[in-house]
């Protein structure tokens, strides 16, 4: 379960997990061999949203930090109550971008897979998104950036926005999977 109160227009929550690397406690990858092989994510979970004529947005994300080598969020938003398309990150200008295709949870449970991949180049493809059952080809391809020093690792994300009014956001997430190849 993920709440908020904020009382704030459009304020939002992160919730983040590391999966890989230095913010995980199973895997550290201490010796920096194995971030390099990953090159497709595949982001998938059921959320339940209670109200969802108060959810702003809702933003699924993948984060990849290799310090030396590359920097990358592989971004993507439901636009929802915008203008309801999804939106995904274009790490070099630090912006979102409209990825063209509709995005319209409804209240109660849902499902999304997000097909991710990371390029030869580090570059990141935004591949396809599904959304209770319709698939959307997304193929868009940014640029990666420079990772701070000291950051490695995969972070798996959440966050919520809540509408003009800083309206109460709640929601949940169900059978959460990250697969990495």
């Amino acid at each position: 379960m993920f709440e908020m109160s904020p009382l704030l227009p459009y304020a939002d929550v992160l919730y983040t997990s590391g999966i890989i690397g230095v913010n995980s406690p199973r895997n550290p990858d201490s010796n920096h061999t194995l971030l390099p092989t990953l090159h497709t994510y595949t982001y998938d979970t059921d959320f339940y949203v209670q109200d969802s004529a108060v959810s702003q947005a809702l933003e699924f994300d993948v984060s990849v930090w290799m310090e030396g080598i590359a920097g990358m969020t592989f971004g993507t938003q439901c636009n929802h109550l915008g203008d309801g398309d999804w939106d995904v990150w274009n790490n070099q200008s630090g912006h979102w971008t409209d990825a063209g295709v509709p995005c319209k949870f409804t209240d109660g449970w849902n499902h999304v897979t997000i097909q991710l991949q990371r390029e030869s180049n580090n570059d990141t493809l935004y591949q396809s998104i599904t959304l209770n059952g319709t698939t959307y080809p997304i193929n868009k391809e940014f640029p990666s950036i420079a990772a701070p020093a000291g950051w490695w690792g995969i972070n798996l994300n959440f966050q919520m926005d809540s509408n003009y009014q800083g309206a109460q956001v709640t929601a949940y997430l169900d059978n959460l999977n990250l697969t990495v190849q």
